[in-house]
């Protein structure tokens, strides 16, 4: 845990859950998220890299979730290697919120998918896709997903992840 709060702190609220996260377990997933990563962020953000394990978690409750939520249940849990107890929760992108980062259109390609918790979320798309952020013109930022898989932490910054 104390590498994921040192990287994510500024970021997240952790939502500490009860489970166990392993490297192990996120190998063997096979949902294409899991996986243990190493996160680097982009430069200029002045955080320590770190690793994390991103593992395939049970659905969610339904009965727990707010309506406009209980349309997918899937789940995934996001921690620190050598602090696996202490937990993220995500959840797919919902369709509204590709559009809110202009990113509909990629979705509907089948270019980007992302996965939320809140306080940051992590994307995935084609290695080398230069990704914009906010309305068209000179004040858009972008970002080159080398790795392709890269998210962003509120209050902190964007980052990258490559899977190990």
């Amino acid at each position: 845990m104390r590498r994921l709060a040192a990287c994510l702190a500024c970021a997240v609220t952790l939502g500490l859950g009860a489970g166990t996260v392993s490297a192990a377990g996120a190998a063997n997933d096979g949902d294409g998220w899991s996986g243990l990563y190493s996160l680097d962020w982009v430069p200029g953000v002045p955080l320590p890299d770190a690793r994390l394990v991103l593992v395939k978690a049970p659905d969610a409750d339904p009965a727990k979730l707010v309506e406009k939520l209980q349309s997918d249940l899937a789940r995934w849990t996001l921690a620190d290697p050598e602090a696996p107890k202490d937990t993220v929760s995500l959840r797919r992108f919902l369709p509204e919120e590709y559009a809110e980062w202009g990113w509909a259109g990629l979705k509907s390609a089948g270019r980007i998918e992302c996965l939320d918790s809140a306080r940051m979320f992590i994307c995935r798309t084609t290695p080398g896709t230069v990704i914009k952020f906010g309305p068209e013109g000179p004040s858009q930022e972008m970002l080159l997903a080398r790795t392709g898989v890269f998210g962003i932490a509120l209050h902190a910054g964007a980052f990258e992840l490559k899977k190990e």
